[in-house]
This record gives C-alpha cells, structure tokens and sequence, in this order.
C-alpha cells in the first residue's frame, strides 16, 4: 500500500468517525392513556411514575382527572382529581418528589373561558392535591419546567395579551420571584404561548411556540444563578407551536408540534456543541400539544392532536448511546437507488429543513458537490463525478444533522 493510499484510508475513517458518533433511537407503542382522547393535558414524573392530568377532548370538553403510568408494568391506575375547576392548557412540573400544575383554561374558545392562576401540589404517597400560592399572572399555555429545586413558568397567554413574563417558584417558602423576561424575536412583542422547554446541568433550554408575528423556531438557554438569557441554534426545521420536550441521557429532545400542519420529527440538542441531530421515524401520527415526561432516560410521549383527531396512544422514545458504521447514521434521509448507476439519485427526507444543503464528499473527505435542499425529495444529478465511494452529508448552515455513504457506478 503506497504512502498517499494510506493518507487517503486515514482521512476516510477520521472522516467516517467524526460523522458516525449518535444515538440509535427508537419509538415504541405502549398502553394507550386510561380514560379519554385529550390534547392540552398537563404532564410530570414523579420517582419512576408518570402523570398526565386535566386537557380537553373530542368533544371540546375539559378534564381534571389524574393518571399514573406504571412503566415497569406499562400500565395506567387513576388518581385522584385535581379539585378545582376542568382545564387545559396548563402547566406542570415536579419539586423533590411534588407535581405541581398552574394555570389554564376551561373552555375550549378562549374569549369565553375562565383562566386561572391557581397552582396545585400533588402529593403521590398521599394521593392528595394541596392549594400553594396563586401564580403571579394569569395565564393559559404557560410552559413549566422545573430546574435545581425550583420551578420556572415562562409566557403563556390570556384572550388577548402574549405575555414573556418568567417567574421562579420556590417550594421551601411558596413563594414566586419575577426573573428576567423572555427576549423572543426581536420583531415581536417578546411574548409566547405553546412554547417547550426541559432542564440540564441546572440551565433551562426554551422556545419555539407562537408570538404576535406567528410560529417560531428559536431556541434559548436561561441560566438561573446569574438571571440571563443566551439565544442558541434555532430548532433546524420550520417555526411550529404546541411541541413537547424532555431531558435523557444529557441530551434535550424536542418533538412535533404544528407549523400549519401537524409534524412528526423529532431532534435532540446538544447543550456542549450547540447543535441539532435528528433521532428516527416516528410509526404514529404527528401532533402538537401532546403530554411528554422522563423516566431513568426514557422519554414518554402521547395523547395530542392530529390530523386524524383528539389522540389518547402513547409511546417511549429509547436512546442508546454508540458507533454505528456511518451508513446506518441516523434516519434522517434515504438514498436511492444505492449503489447508483443511473444519471440521478434521488434523496428523500423524513422531516421539511430550513435553509439545508446537501453535500458530496470523495473519500478523501475534499467536497465535491453542494446543492440546496427545497423540497423533502429532490435529485442529485452526478454526471460529473467519477464511479467510486462518497459521503453525502445533510447539514442546515454549518451544523451537520445526518451523513451516509454513497457507491457511484
């Protein structure tokens, strides 16, 4: 083997390795939800449990019932109700082993609803709800996260005010503290309802969602200690509202939602390097406003709303952490045909980007073809290149997302 050969194998498996560290991810169904289509519902995690609480229903009617999912058992048992008035759109998240819901709707129309700015606790060893301090606005699609023993609600909405409020609850006092508002688009008023947002490393991750210049796709970190926020990557697909999200494994997932239809994608962050990465297919339908919760690093997901209407399924998405030879890297895309003998290849994607190329790589990692993604299928046409081995890669600006190999006849 000659030294430029050799040179030429090292960049190829350096090459090969930097694309091919990921999660294999992978969706399974589970027992659907114990009573009641639903969407809007309020959900937390509780010592190796999952709740899911209140939301409305087919018929536009609102809930305030209490499910807990066993996991061990995938089974769900009913609790006891929230004792205040049926709603939706709330916020949830758990304290040291407490859930705690605020806010909310009764009414499926918002300009003859009552909202509210009571907050509950629920004890699961006692099974009871218990009435804690109200939250300082009142407000419906609030999101709730919960971070280094405290809670944080952030925007929400009432019938006519976005608000970009952010305020952090205290479960030692029962006391609520005004934190600095959220930023937003800075073409906006700065408020948002139906964002998402998850905790890791005692910093909180928050956006997308709806403000007054419509659906948005920003992505931010607020860090508590010092009360500032720090605009990230944005989320690398179209402006949606209604996603949900989750913390496993160190990685912030973030799904779904609408962004005039109802999407199916799923992508995880990278707090450390600040990108994106797509997980896997998902087998049911896309939906927005569906209840989401960790347990152990498995994420739980369902209910919501879809094409086909009020959803009660449920599913778990499971990361497992490893090197995967790099053609099987991810399930962002397909190649097809594969080998290619043909003037054309053809590339399908399983989620819309925004602002995406395709490249193509030689084996010795030199790029030789670049091409703007439009459309979720599209061609490539290789005329030009010689047969052999390449990498083709999917990468929004200069963040990589998917990558696989590619044999030219």
């Amino acid at each position: 083997m000659t030294k430029n050969s050799i040179k030429v194998l090292c960049t190829f498996i350096l090459f090969a390795f930097s694309i091919n560290a990921y999660s294999a991810w992978q969706w399974t169904k589970l027992k659907a939800l114990g009573n009641g289509k639903r969407y809007e519902a309020t959900s937390f995690s509780i010592n190796g449990k999952g709740y899911v609480t209140c939301g409305l229903d087919t018929n536009d009617n609102c809930y305030n019932d209490l499910w807990e999912y066993d996991p061990v058992f995938n089974y769900w048992t009913q609790k006891a109700n929230l004792p205040a008035s049926y709603r939706r759109a709330s916020f949830g998240f758990e304290i040291n082993g407490k859930g705690y819901v605020g806010g909310g709707i009764d009414d499926e129309i918002s300009s003859i609803g009552n909202i509210f700015n009571e907050f509950w606790m629920y004890d699961p060893t006692l099974n009871t709800w218990t009435n804690k301090a109200n939250v300082p606005i009142t407000a419906f699609r609030s999101t709730g996260i919960s971070c280094n023993g405290k809670g944080y609600v952030i925007g929400g909405a009432d019938d006519w005010t976005l608000y970009s409020n952010v305020y952090e609850y205290n479960p030692l006092t029962d006391n609520w503290t005004a934190k600095a508002s959220f930023p937003g688009n800075p073409n906006s008023s700065g408020g948002r309802e139906a964002g998402t947002g998850t905790s890791l490393n005692n910093k909180i991750y928050y956006g997308l969602g709806k403000d007054d210049s419509y659906f948005q796709n920003d992505w931010w970190e607020f860090n508590p200690s010092t009360n500032t926020w720090t605009r990230k990557t944005d989320f690398p697909v179209s402006g949606r509202t209604g996603s949900w999200s989750f913390t496993i494994n160190n990685k912030v997932v973030v799904g779904m939602g609408s962004d005039g239809s109802f999407t199916d994608d799923t992508w995880w962050f990278d707090v450390n390097a600040n990108t994106w990465n797509y997980t896997c297919t998902f087998s049911g339908d896309g939906r927005r406003s569906a209840a989401a919760f960790s347990i152990n690093n498995i994420g739980y997901m369902g209910t919501g709303k879809s094409t086909g209407g009020t959803k009660q399924d449920f599913y778990k998405l499971d990361s497992q952490v490893g090197i995967q030879e790099y053609d099987n890297n991810q399930s962002l895309f397909s190649i097809f045909p594969n080998p290619v003998s043909s003037d054309d290849l053809t590339i399908v994607l399983e989620a819309e980007l925004k602002n995406a190329t395709a490249s193509i790589f030689d084996a010795s990692g030199k790029l030789v073809k670049t091409e703007s993604i439009n459309s979720k299928q599209f061609k490539i046409n290789r005329t030009d290149l010689n047969a052999g081995l390449y990498f083709i890669s999917i990468q929004n600006k200069d963040q990589l997302l998917s990558a696989k190999k590619i044999i030219l006849l």
